[in-house]
């Protein structure tokens, strides 16, 4: 994991390409700045009217209530103007990150759906990218203002009774420093309640995909005991990164409190004559004072609970850096012309370690691709299609068949044709070039007959829809990544032979661990002890 910090990763990785987030942040750190000065001066006037009344026995100026509402009235306004472009802003940092993120899911699709649990996908999808997007305009708002603000009051201050500016000189960064002190520890806590709780989406989503099997081997006793103490896991650390906020705010409330209390007790004093230090304190300046500073501490305290999002925000660049840093934002784009073949010398994949000195592919090879199970064949299908950073990777127009027919809750038809438009006469063909034209005379709506609602299909004939998918795409290459790993050794001969029958005249890469022909394949490609050798 790279050691680069939060705004240095993010203004590496998003303010470089997308330029609008300094100008919002600029823009919103500015109105409000404007927004808490308006407020500000409206609380001198409202001093001076207190002054007025209390001090001189006299009705308040007119002018001064007409600037009192004037000055309320810009505060209000600057202040739902920095709302409405702090909405706007995350909006668009959001879909500019959601952008970025389907980018990779595009092009990575089988790779990233291996590595993580789809809780794990969701949760960067629904709780990471807003989270970068808060910590943006939300903390780092809040700190630039609390930064600003303080200094242009205290200047202000310092010019009406020095004491009082000293004194708020040494409170002030207390504040801050009791706040990073606790958010450090936060923070980590934070990214461990994280992993928590992608552990247990993660079991809870497994377990619950595999519930026939559980129901099978009568396993649901042993599953229950382990979700029940993933859910303890969880339980622990919710509560300390609760308790840990709960110690911040108190912390905050405590240092913010003693300060006001202590300046209100200094003007008190001041103005009954019993403390002179410093210029002599009108009521009008120590009310004022006494008004001002609280709002300052409440910016400061505010950054506090607004703390966690850097937390929040740090949890995310950790998940969204790995993707960030090995895929360019280029767009998707298939090749359409005719695949003429490749050669790849000093091929390699970084993570896992893979290489070969030369790979070569013509138009129309078979290449038969085997291995120990975790030697890497997938990852080297993966790399070919571009799914998972390497040296190099084929630009023809391929398709993909793997052990996991993926199917979708959907029509026959929507599962062939997957958007696009393609006649009935056309599928008909194709399902009965893969042999399930029996199958479907027996659904009750033909093509658009819900999956969901038929009975279960078997392993070889999910895989079948599948391969009439795929010649649907009239591709030029075939990646086939175990197409037969879970039918029956029967099914497998059937489907084997189908699927050479069909791959006529295609360039064919395919990964198996059973038994296959010799003479269906040109070349062989074997991974053992991260090298692929050829022969």
């Amino acid at each position: 994991m790279s050691s680069l910090s939060l705004t240095r990763w993010f203004e590496q990785q998003v303010v470089t390409r997308e330029l609008g987030a300094r100008r919002n942040l600029f823009f919103i750190v500015t109105a409000q700045c404007l927004s808490l000065i308006s407020l500000i001066v409206a609380f001198w006037y409202f001093a001076a009217i207190m002054h007025s009344w209390v001090v001189s026995g006299e009705p308040a100026n007119t002018s001064l209530m007409v600037w009192l509402l004037v000055a309320l009235s810009g505060h209000w306004l600057l202040r739902g103007l920095a709302v409405m472009m702090t909405l706007h802003a995350k909006s668009r940092l959001n879909h500019y990150l959601e952008q970025r993120l389907l980018h990779w899911f595009v092009t990575q699709q089988h790779a990233l759906a291996r590595q993580h649990s789809g809780f794990y996908w969701q949760t960067l999808w629904l709780t990471h990218i807003p989270a970068i997007s808060n910590w943006q305009y939300d903390y780092r708002v809040q700190q630039s203002v609390a930064v600003i603000m303080p200094l242009v009051v205290l200047a202000v201050i310092f010019s009406v009774n020095v004491v009082i500016g000293v004194s708020l000189l040494i409170t002030l960064p207390v504040v801050p420093l009791f706040m990073i002190i606790v958010g450090k520890g936060a923070a980590s806590l934070q990214r461990k309640h994280f992993v928590a709780l992608e552990r247990l989406g993660g079991l809870f989503t497994d377990r619950l995909s595999a519930l026939p099997m559980l129901a099978s081997f009568r396993a649901h006793a042993h599953q229950l005991a382990l979700l029940e103490n993933a859910s303890e896991t969880l339980n622990a650390r919710t509560m300390k990164v609760v308790g840990v906020a709960f110690l911040s705010s108190s912390v905050l409330d405590f240092f913010s409190t003693l300060a006001v209390a202590l300046i209100a007790v200094f003007i008190g004093f001041s103005l009954l004559g019993e403390i002179s230090l410093g210029p002599a304190i009108e009521f009008s300046e120590g009310l004022w004072i006494l008004l001002s500073v609280p709002l300052l501490l409440s910016e400061m305290k505010r950054l506090g609970q607004y703390y966690h999002q850097k937390a929040e925000a740090q949890s995310a660049r950790d998940a969204l850096q790995p993707l960030t840093d090995s895929h360019s934002d280029g767009p998707v784009s298939a090749q359409t012309d005719e695949f003429t073949g490749a050669c790849f010398e000093h091929f390699s994949i970084v993570n896992p370690a893979l290489e070969a000195e030369s790979l070569s592919i013509f138009p129309g090879d078979h290449i038969r691709l085997t291995g120990a199970s975790g030697a890497g064949k997938t990852v080297l299908l993966e790399a070919l299609a571009g799914q998972r950073q390497a040296s190099h990777r084929l630009t023809a127009n391929l398709v993909w068949l793997n052990q996991q027919p993926v199917l979708l809750p959907s029509s026959v038809r929507d599962n062939l044709c997957l958007g696009k438009t393609i006649e009935d006469e056309r599928l008909y063909e194709v399902l009965e070039q893969v042999e399930l034209e029996h199958w479907l005379v027996l659904l009750a709506d033909g093509l658009d007959t819900l999956l969901t609602e038929t009975p279960p299909l078997s392993g070889g004939e999910a895989q079948r829809l599948c391969l009439a998918r795929i010649l649907l795409r009239d591709a030029d290459v075939w990646l086939l990544d175990e197409p037969t790993a879970h039918v029956s050794d029967a099914q497998h001969q059937h489907l084997s032979q189908l699927i050479h029958h069909c791959a006529k005249g295609k360039t064919v890469i395919w990964a198996s661990h059973k038994s296959l022909p010799d003479d269906w394949f040109e070349h062989r490609w074997c991974i053992r002890g991260e090298k692929v050798s050829v022969s």
